[in-house]
């Protein structure tokens, strides 16, 4: 039996690829994090970043989220609990009108079967107006569709992708989050969010889950054990951090996204971003 969701919600998820899951941290704890984060790109304004990929592996307190009892529930629900935490990445949009995400699919970047859960868990309210996302009801279960990578540095994607295949819009569903609360779809919906409209940031954290059987069939990847235990060891483990932004976390974290680049870039004719082991955009 399910912990958190319904049996029906539970089927529900698999079957559209999203589920609004509600409140996973309380207002005090939102106020924590998104403290230590700005506390973070006040300390480190050049290397902010770094927090876009694996900020788990820098941030003793990122990981501390990876590991909160209330989001493993939610994953356990949906794909049981022997679980990875595959990446933790902050999406963050200043009131600037300017950044956004294409439609997309994770899916279609990164080989990871059978199924990669990523969680949008809001530090602030995450409205229409801010950007939140959209995405299209059952676009998991078709053939991932073509993409193009642009590059473009206002969209807040890896290589600023967008599909080029035709398909339906008008089905697209808000997932409008408060403070606090967690929305998961499958990394392979169509998704997107539109720029941010309001005079306040949008403070999402991407929290990306996997099953310990999934594989990543291309370059071996790493992850971080978070619950149950791994008798597949598909992947290498990532260590956990001791100190923010140590000299060993970092060198942890250079390892970690340079062989996540190799998946993520693979087929692009852009090379990998500072983010992923590449040269920072001048």
């Amino acid at each position: 039996m399910p912990k958190i969701f319904t049996e029906q919600q539970v089927e529900n998820f698999h079957s559209q690829g999203f589920l609004v899951a509600g409140s996973v941290l309380s207002l005090s704890e939102v106020d924590y994090y998104r403290g230590r984060l700005e506390s973070f790109e006040s300390k480190y304004p050049n290397d902010v970043r770094k927090l876009k990929s694996k900020s788990h592996l820098l941030c003793p307190w990122v990981e501390e989220i990876a590991r909160n009892e209330n989001v493993l529930d939610v994953y356990e629900d949906l794909i049981g609990p022997n679980i990875l935490c595959y990446s933790m990445a902050f999406r963050t949009k200043n009131p600037d009108g300017k950044t956004f995400a294409g439609w997309h699919q994770d899916g279609a970047a990164n080989p990871i079967k059978p199924i990669l859960v990523i969680g949008v868990l809001a530090l602030a309210d995450c409205t229409v107006a801010h950007g939140c996302l959209k995405v299209i009801p059952g676009s998991h279960k078709a053939t991932a569709l073509a993409h193009m990578d642009t590059g473009n540095p206002d969209s807040i994607l890896s290589r600023g992708q967008y599909i080029t295949d035709g398909f339906d819009e008008s089905k697209a569903v808000d997932l409008e989050l408060k403070a606090g609360e967690i929305s998961l779809f499958n990394a392979s919906v169509i998704h997107s969010s539109p720029v941010n409209s309001t005079d306040e940031r949008r403070l999402v954290l991407l929290v990306e889950m996997m099953p310990t059987h999934t594989e990543i069939r291309a370059h071996r990847d790493s992850a971080m054990l978070v619950r149950g235990v791994d008798e597949y060891h598909h992947v290498n483990f990532d260590p956990s951090p001791k100190v923010e932004f140590g000299p060993e976390e970092l060198a942890a974290w250079r390892n970690a996204t340079k062989e996540t680049g190799k998946n993520v870039f693979a087929g692009s004719p852009l090379t990998p971003s500072d983010v992923y082991g590449g040269q920072p955009a001048k």
